[in-house]
């Protein structure tokens, strides 16, 4: 005996590079008829959810509105928001968001997460740090060589219960790069040097500087624009309290 499958509902699919407009509300009976969001709050979301794909259903003229205001007020946005993580903050070119991991009716930051990470730990768990600039403002570019140094009094070991470590990531799609080294992440397993101060000095770039140890050096690819990610594992201290950045990038190439 052969079972029958069930019909797969059928939803938009759509690429990191764009997002989808008014067509996304045309599965929305689909997705909410699914297992129900239960974060506190969300019910008013999907209650104007199911009210606007009731109303695109009327006509072109509604379909038409409502895809305008997707692509001209809420994709900018969104655009606009992703530099701070939804309503997090910015020091010294790095970014923190305000929640992770439980968003609560924070759905602007949640839509964020999901579309750069799919999930995220929370707080407790791990704090994310994003880095997308240097000292000077700049995007970081594998065309170009950086550092990170951080004092003998704050080292990252200091706010992280269990571990730290730091990847570089496209600025497209999120994913770490590609290097021949095959190396995705500097932490404690790296076995970074530290100088006769007791600082810790980091590097990204695409050739090992002569003065950087194997150990403290991230490959990134040339002609390429990309982000770090900097993670705390049981964060403490400054990073649990929301007091403490990482220090700022440093272009060494100028």
């Amino acid at each position: 005996m052969t079972p029958k499958l069930p019909e797969i509902p059928k939803t938009p699919i759509f690429g990191l590079e764009t997002f989808p407009g008014v067509e996304a509300f045309d599965a929305a009976e689909i997705a909410l008829s699914s297992e129900p969001d239960t974060n506190p709050g969300l019910e008013s979301m999907s209650a104007k959810v199911r009210e606007i794909a009731a109303q695109i259903k009327d006509g072109a003229e509604e379909r038409e509105h409502v895809d305008t205001v997707i692509k001209t007020i809420a994709v900018p946005e969104i655009a606009k928001a992703g530099a701070i993580i939804g309503h997090g903050k910015i020091s010294n070119g790095w970014a923190r968001p305000g929640v992770v991991g439980e968003y609560g009716i924070d759905y602007l930051t949640r839509t964020l997460v999901n579309y750069r990470g799919l999930w995220a730990n929370i707080k407790p768990e791990v704090l994310y740090y994003r880095g997308g600039s240097d000292a000077d403002g700049a995007e970081l570019n594998g065309d170009h060589a950086y550092t990170l140094t951080f004092p003998k009094d704050a080292l990252p070991p200091r706010f992280a219960k269990y571990f730290w470590s730091v990847i570089a990531v496209d600025s497209t799609r999120f994913r770490v790069l590609p290097n021949p080294k095959q190396r995705f992440l500097l932490n404690d397993a790296t076995n970074p040097e530290y100088r006769e101060d007791g600082s810790l000095t980091l590097y990204f770039a695409a050739e090992k500087p002569k003065d950087a140890p194997d150990g403290n050096w991230l490959p990134t690819p040339r002609g390429q624009t990309y982000r770090l990610t900097f993670r705390y594992y049981g964060p403490i201290d400054g990073v649990a309290n929301g007091t403490y950045w990482p220090p700022a990038l440093i272009r060494t190439d100028k």
